[in-house]
């Protein structure tokens, strides 16, 4: 099965010294896309490894198709064009991408972070596209290093607020309740709150917003220790 497929190729681009360098090109690209993609995985963003692989390889083909897509036409002068506009349009392409993953949901912004590496990933592929191996791989290497530094604790100052989404269902058992609620979570802000009159006495959901951290330890022994929360539910606003 190998042999015929080489065989295809050698009959396809002869002796092409091209064609192995740019097989090179695409495997390191996506190699660059895998590594940056499984730092995201490993905290749990939105884009992982699949995406950002198939980001750098796809910039990568663009690039090669730019610089090298059109050599029969120029050796033929028939044609008179900028090659280059096709790599100038992943650009643009990513920036549609990117902006996908960002939001704005009460009053917090989110997936920033998430597409600027995205758009970085795409830099990254065309630079090795462009057989630009050592910056391609480097910056690769930078950014993974910085990404692993600036979630260290001690590089915390550096790093915008953190916020996170707790949903309550609690039973109101006083009139102090709330705000006791308030206290215990740290909370920012109330963004939701739906009471209901049951046989059983005043329950309450609840939706507030913190930017204390809260494993789920801990929320577990809040739980424990507060009797009127029946249920929590959170999720990370980054």
């Amino acid at each position: 099965m190998l042999l015929a497929i080489f065989k295809i190729i050698d009959l396809q681009f002869g002796n092409d010294q091209f064609l192995l360098d740019w097989l090179c090109r695409l495997l390191l690209a996506t190699v660059c896309g895998f590594a940056i993609g499984f730092e995201r995985k490993s905290r749990s963003k939105e884009a992982g490894v699949r995406t950002h692989a198939i980001v750098c390889l796809a910039a990568a083909i663009m690039m090669l198709v730019s610089k090298y897509g059109f050599d029969d036409l120029l050796q033929a002068g028939d044609a008179k064009f900028d090659g280059s506009r096709i790599a100038a349009q992943v650009v643009t392409g990513i920036g549609f991408l990117g902006a996908g993953m960002i939001f704005y949901r009460r009053d917090i912004l989110r997936g920033l972070t998430t597409a600027a590496g995205i758009w970085t990933t795409a830099g990254i592929g065309l630079a090795i596209g462009a057989g630009m191996y050592v910056i391609g791989t480097a910056s690769t290497a930078i950014l993974i290093v910085l990404q692993v530094l600036l979630h260290q604790r001690r590089f915390h100052f550096l790093n915008r607020r953190n916020y996170l989404t707790l949903k309550l269902s609690v039973k109101l058992l006083e009139d102090g309740t709330l705000d006791r609620i308030k206290y215990v979570f740290s909370a920012i802000k109330l963004t939701k709150l739906k009471t209901s009159n049951t046989d059983n006495g005043l329950f309450a959901e609840i939706e507030l917003v913190t930017d204390k951290a809260f494993t789920d330890n801990d929320i577990y022994n809040i739980i424990k220790a507060e009797e009127y929360i029946i249920n929590v539910e959170k999720s990370d606003e980054v």
